[in-house]
């Protein structure tokens, strides 16, 4: 089994000027790299990034957010500038942030003897930008605004991503972020089928369960767009049908789930609920993250990209 010692922490930044990034580009390289570096044990992630960036302006300054964790292999990275080189055979986890710069501030023109390149975000896409997962994620989240997890399928890395999980407060503050784009009714059905599903997940449904749904709904900036009464009763529908017929039930909740597949900010909004609701509790039991599993399959998601 991969151990966490064989993953390596890297920390990485999104400058934005204007509708531009700013990518260094190593001399005499075609591929372009995110200004920063590896996080060592005991450090800081954002102090280490600072660090990292200290030829480049003063970070301690400029607010920064959180764009997302991405997992990949060393091969994939190898070849970065600066002090991520000469990296050993396992995985790499590169934290990534953003910042927009100052515009009262002259824009940098090199990281670490490396050109920095402002690229318009339209073409970034075409841009070569390693690692290709990171490139990936930095595309989606410039692209939809979301945070992501986007880890690698093998089991073995599951300790490296133990302290990284995200906690209730950032799954939620993921959808308040984009809950005027969740108003459907295809959507308000297929969130309430996932909170139904793993409410119902280990086959019985506690009193107390009923509860912490309505106390979700009343407290949900996103579910709050939809009449209470109205969330609860498509969710006693969806238990009910679960406990006469949990297989027949099930069939019924995913139908709902699919509703929203092919429409990506719905999709991965519906799989985020499902994640509040398991994790509520402080524990993701087995039987929530299989049927949260299902209904990323159904979905039609990439499930590496939640962790």
């Amino acid at each position: 089994m991969l151990g966490l010692a064989a993953i390596q922490l890297d920390v990485r930044l999104v400058l934005r000027v204007d509708d531009r990034v700013l990518l260094a580009r190593p001399p005499g390289d075609l591929w372009y790299v995110l200004p920063g570096g590896p996080v060592q044990p005991g450090e800081d992630i954002e102090d280490t990034l600072g660090g990292h960036l200290d030829d480049v302006g003063d970070m301690t300054t400029m607010v920064r957010e959180f764009v997302g964790v991405v997992e990949h292999s060393h091969r994939q990275s190898s070849d970065m500038p600066g002090p991520a080189t000469a990296l050993a055979a396992g995985h790499d986890l590169t934290i990534l942030f953003a910042t927009v710069w100052p515009a009262d501030t002259a824009v940098p023109a090199a990281w670490q003897h490396c050109p920095l390149v402002a690229v318009d975000i339209d073409v970034l896409l075409a841009t070569r930008l390693r690692p290709l997962p990171v490139a990936w994620a930095v595309r989606r989240w410039l692209a939809e605004g979301w945070p992501l997890w986007q880890g690698i399928p093998p089991a073995a890395t599951e300790m490296g991503w133990g302290r990284l999980r995200p906690s209730v407060a950032s799954l939620r503050a993921q959808l308040t972020a984009r809950r005027d784009d969740l108003r459907g009714s295809a959507f308000r059905d297929a969130s309430v089928a996932i909170c139904a599903l793993v409410t119902a997940s280990d086959g019985r449904i506690d009193p107390a369960e009923r509860e912490g749904m309505r106390g979700f709904v009343a407290t949900d900036p996103v579910m709050a767009s939809f009449p209470a009464a109205e969330l609860e009763q498509l969710f006693d529908m969806h238990l009910a049908r679960l406990q006469s017929d949990f297989a027949a039930g099930k069939r019924v909740a995913l139908a709902e789930i699919a509703k929203v597949r092919g429409r990506a900010v719905e999709a991965r909004a519906v799989v985020r609920i499902g994640e509040v609701i398991g994790r509520v509790d402080g524990a993701f039991a087995p039987s929530e993250q299989a049927v949260v599993r299902e209904a990323i399959d159904v979905l039609g998601l990439d499930p590496t990209e939640f962790a």
